[in-house]
């Protein structure tokens, strides 16, 4: 990672971004840790089936759309020396905005719809307050959306500091309704609360650069909705591939075997932070580069070189403590999972590079590609797990997740080289048409 390109990031509020991701990870184990002393074992599962179910679903109430509207907004906004920022169309920021919202709002409510089938058709208790989760997660995914906004003004501080602020309001909250006795209701309570005074603080925030028009350009939307739809499958796919093993280790080799294998995966998960947060400061990088091939090449470049060194950071330190950081957390009780995470930790240079790789694909508005790939990487993925499992047990789902990874990387690297290639002659043709088209200097007397 160049210096300058590392102070660019960090201007943009990169480390606070990873610092809030990190506090925000050890505020949910706490409260998760004081639920689960606290709550009856009926109930405690009642709860992380809320958060698992509002998870997958409230997805649908993104779809793809705070990445568009991030990418759109990323070109309209503009520095200037001292590094203030400059939105070069308000109302046009303002109708991309305050349309999302609009579109985002109808479609929380079909996801609200979803998260109440999934908790009625299951048998569990609390459903109220379970339901109050699934509100509570949906207004997790309007938070995203401010934050995405500010990602585009290149404002990360902001997002890390709403961030904290409910996390650590959540973790309060729930902890002291908990110990008073409230059970899964103050749970749900906390959530609500925590995510509606981060949604508020969030929203005046935005309103320091874009006033949102509260209603939808039709026109411009159905123009541009296939772009967001493709962001959204593709995410999907992805998220599907990601968590497939889990479902098909349990058949295969057991749920004790799951366990070993939750418990490596668990602490790889963590190490995915880091991509994240570095394509959080970069993604509007490259959708203001996008459309110039000199600047492209040259954000494209400086980007995957980063990730790559942290990829192999990464890797280096989860193959090397694997088995003192297993034996330090949980003893000698899941040190089988060791070698599971150290065949996850060579995953970690390709899926870093897939962060960069995929993102570049969409901020040159090419998210279709992004969605076919990550279709492909399902069945490759799903084929390899069937293929490797039954032979290799956990540590074959390990193989296939590094292996799926590299298949994503090729298909999405081979795009991207094509694109930098293809745009680049573009703009030598057209440099070299513009050379040798010579206005006529001769004026008629």
């Amino acid at each position: 990672m160049t210096s300058n390109f590392a102070r660019t990031i960090g201007r943009r509020g990169a480390l606070w971004k990873l610092a809030s991701d990190l506090a925000g990870r050890v505020f949910q184990y706490a409260l998760l840790w004081v639920a689960a002393r606290n709550l009856a074992q009926s109930d405690f599962g009642d709860f992380t089936f809320a958060l698992s179910i509002g998870y997958m679903l409230a997805q649908v109430a993104d779809f793809g759309l705070q990445l568009y509207v991030q990418r759109e907004l990323s070109r309209l906004v503009e520095h200037d020396s001292a590094g203030n920022v400059l939105v070069k169309d308000p109302q046009l920021a303002g109708r991309l905005v305050g349309g999302g919202l609009v579109i985002k709002g109808a479609l929380s409510v079909l996801a609200m719809l979803l998260i109440t089938g999934a908790v009625l058709l299951e048998p569990l208790g609390n459903r109220g307050a379970l339901l109050l989760v699934g509100l509570a997660m949906l207004l997790g995914t309007t938070l995203d959306y401010l934050s995405y906004c500010f990602r585009a003004f290149g404002r990360l501080g902001w997002e890390a500091r709403l961030g904290f602020v409910a996390r650590l309001l959540n973790l309060l909250l729930g902890v002291g309704l908990l110990l008073w006795g409230a059970g899964v209701w103050g749970l749900a309570v906390a959530s609500f609360v925590s995510m509606a005074v981060a949604v508020l603080l969030g929203y005046r925030l935005l309103l320091r650069y874009v006033r949102p028009v509260w209603r939808t350009d039709w026109a411009y939307w159905r123009a541009s909705m296939g772009q967001p739809t493709a962001v959204g499958i593709g995410i999907v796919f992805s998220i599907v591939s990601f968590r497939l093993d889990n479902l098909l280790i349990p058949p295969i080799v057991g749920t004790e075997a799951l366990a070993v294998y939750n418990v490596a995966y668990k602490l790889f998960e963590p190490s995915l932070i880091l991509p994240g947060v570095v394509l959080a400061a970069v993604f509007p990088m490259l959708s203001q580069a996008a459309h110039t091939p000199t600047s492209l090449r040259v954000v494209v470049r400086q980007t995957h070189v980063a990730l790559f060194g942290l990829g192999l950071a990464a890797t280096l330190a989860l193959a090397l403590f694997a088995t003192p950081l297993l034996r330090l957390l949980y003893g000698t009780q899941y040190l089988a999972s060791a070698p599971v995470l150290v065949v996850l930790a060579f995953a970690c240079v390709p899926m870093y590079l897939n962060y960069g790789l995929t993102h570049t694909l969409i901020a040159v508005d090419k998210p279709r590609l992004y969605a076919i790939f990550t279709l492909v990487s399902l069945f490759v993925n799903l084929g390899m797990n069937l293929a490797l499992i039954p032979a290799l047990g956990i540590t074959g789902a390990a193989i296939a997740t590094a292996g799926t990874e590299l298949v994503l990387l090729v298909l999405c690297g081979g795009a991207v080289i094509q694109h930098l290639l293809t745009s680049g002659r573009e703009q030598l043709a057209y440099a070299t048409l513009a050379d040798s088209v010579q206005p006529d200097l001769e004026l008629p007397l």
